[in-house]
């Protein structure tokens, strides 16, 4: 089983790393703040599973070679500005998905443009993958203008993929190649 070596990216105004067990003050502030979408997916929603959650949640696909979840921490390192993850990794063909997400009164500053492309091509070099990947709903401008910015090449639209709350959307897949990156 493959996995990625540690990762600690600093970017311009974000440092990039892994979560830790002593990380739990800068998540029980994002929770408590309601931030979900400054957490990966699976993170607690109550300050009673973050303990838990950092010592072997956010760790999980690490462990599984599918993956690893990173926080988007503010330069003075006392604020989580959002997470970015890649998953579903595929080792054979070395490829991975990545996702991300930033705190509301974060949002349009640039930040997740920042992180997605220190991510990338952090993951297509260091990282040991030739291709990364993101979908971002055809009507989610920000989310892809964020993936034009970082430098991913538009490669179709995904036709009702993408369910949400309110019903199915079309979702546009981008791509960035070790070569490009």
């Amino acid at each position: 089983m493959n996995s990625f070596p540690q990762v600690q990216i600093s970017a311009e105004r974000l440092d990039v790393r892994e979560y830790r067990p002593e990380d739990a003050g800068l998540v029980r502030e994002a929770v408590h703040a309601g931030e979900s979408l400054a957490l990966p997916p699976g993170a607690p929603s109550a300050a009673d599973g973050i303990a838990g959650w950092l010592a072997d949640g956010a760790q999980a696909p690490r462990r599984s070679g599918t993956g690893v979840n990173l926080m988007m921490l503010d330069r003075a390192g006392n604020r989580i500005v959002g997470s970015i993850s890649l998953f579903h990794v595929d080792w054979e063909v070395r490829s991975a998905e990545i996702g991300y997400g930033v705190r509301a009164d974060e949002r349009g500053k640039g930040y997740a443009t920042e992180a997605l492309a220190a991510v990338s091509r952090w993951a297509l070099a260091a990282g040991g993958l030739q291709r990364a990947w993101l979908t971002a709903n055809t009507d989610n401008v920000a989310s892809v203008r964020v993936a034009e910015k970082a430098g991913f090449t538009r490669e179709g639209t995904l036709r009702r993929t993408g369910l949400e709350d309110d019903g199915l959307h079309d979702q546009a897949l981008f791509s960035l190649l070790d070569d490009e990156a």
